[in-house]
């Protein structure tokens, strides 16, 4: 089973944020705060859709579902 990431607060653009700072960190190019700054901005957008997609797979849609505030 996978574990969830949206847990403890999460939201999807502080997912997001850690994807791009854990990706362009990796990179061997970026030798300075800008460079990796301005990589971060570059592939935010990206690593924004991967956090939305993730997040609608692990809060899918309630449909169908019937509260009944009686059964608590």
């Amino acid at each position: 089973m996978e574990s969830s990431i949206f847990t403890g607060g999460r939201t999807k653009e502080s997912v997001a944020y850690d994807l791009a700072l854990a990706l362009a960190a990796k990179d061997p190019e970026i030798s300075t705060p800008e460079a990796l700054i301005q990589r971060i901005a570059e592939i935010l957008p990206a690593c924004r859709s991967a956090a939305e997609k993730r997040w609608e797979k692990e809060n899918p849609p309630l449909d169908n579902v019937i509260f009944d505030p009686f059964t608590y």
